[in-house]
Parts: C-alpha cells; structure tokens; sequence
C-alpha cells in the first residue's frame, strides 16, 4: 500500500474511533480501578472493553453480560 493510501485508511479509521474525558465519582473510580489493576490493565483499558461489550435493547436499555478483562482484547484499540 503506498504512502497517501495508507494515510487516507487510517484517517477513515480514525473517524470512527472516539476519545472522551470521563469524570466518575470516588467510589465508581476507586472500583474501576481495582478491577483494572486486579486484570493489569489500565482504567482505560477497562472502559474501552465494557464498551465493546455493551448491548442496547429494543426497549433502550443497556447491558454489559458478565465478561473477565482482559490484555488480548484490547491490543487493537
């Protein structure tokens, strides 16, 4: 692939991808990162797969089915 094709896919990839600045309170944040460190992931790390595990139902309602974090989820994020 040459240069400007490279570069046009990864921009096209990038408009896709969402970075946000989350403010929990203390006690949703100290849980998170427990749960982060207890996996050796980064608090990010653990958002990022809660989201990728998050389904919305007809009704508008949102679950996350129990899942364990994880490192080999998150190496293409």
């Amino acid at each position: 692939m040459d240069r400007h094709a490279a570069w046009f896919k990864e921009r096209q990839e990038a408009k896709d991808e969402l970075r946000a600045q989350v403010w929990l309170r203390a006690d949703v944040s100290r849980r998170l990162r427990a749960i982060a460190a207890r996996a050796g992931l980064s608090a990010e790390q653990v958002l990022a797969q809660l989201a990728h595990h998050a389904q919305m139902h007809n009704d508008g309602t949102v679950a996350v089915e129990p899942f364990t974090p994880s490192r080999g989820e998150d190496k293409d994020r």
